[in-house]
């Protein structure tokens, strides 16, 4: 894994609250440090898989997702738009960003608050209350009883 500093860790994590207040309590830079290391596992952490995972909102362990393997063009794509995104984070820690990064910083704040635990954020399905996401908090894998 990259080493960040902790001042790169620090203005980053400032501007994910900036983007969405309340993010970094979710686990926003958690989710940002994994999106950006995410080439570096075997499978690459890109997409988790479906129905396999029990939903233990980032808590390591049994409750761990599973990683599909990803193909060589999917492979190369995300390699050059994780490298764009290291970039990215790399100004806006450093205090330059463009717009284009802020816009992109928002974007990751809105998925770590919002989406899928397994990728880091929404820590304990918290981003989820905030907004009064209906119980269950995901559907039942298929085959599951409802």
């Amino acid at each position: 894994m990259t080493v960040r500093t902790r001042a790169w860790r620090s203005a980053v994590a400032a501007a994910l609250e900036d983007a969405v207040p309340g993010s970094v309590d979710l686990g926003a830079l958690v989710y940002v440090e994994r999106l950006l290391d995410a080439l570096e596992h075997d499978p690459p952490h890109i997409w988790a898989a479906p129905g396999v995972w029990s939903g233990g909102f980032g808590d390591p362990g049994a409750d761990a997702p599973q990683w599909l393997e990803l193909g060589p063009w999917e492979r190369q794509a995300w390699s050059q738009r994780v490298g764009e995104w290291r970039l990215a984070y790399d100004r806006v820690a450093a205090g330059l960003p463009e717009a284009d990064d802020l816009r992109l910083v928002h974007e990751h704040a809105c998925e770590a608050t919002y989406g899928d635990p397994a990728y880091g954020g929404n820590a304990g399905g918290g981003g989820w209350v905030r907004i009064g996401f209906p119980e269950p908090l995901h559907p039942p894998a298929r085959g599951d009883a409802t």
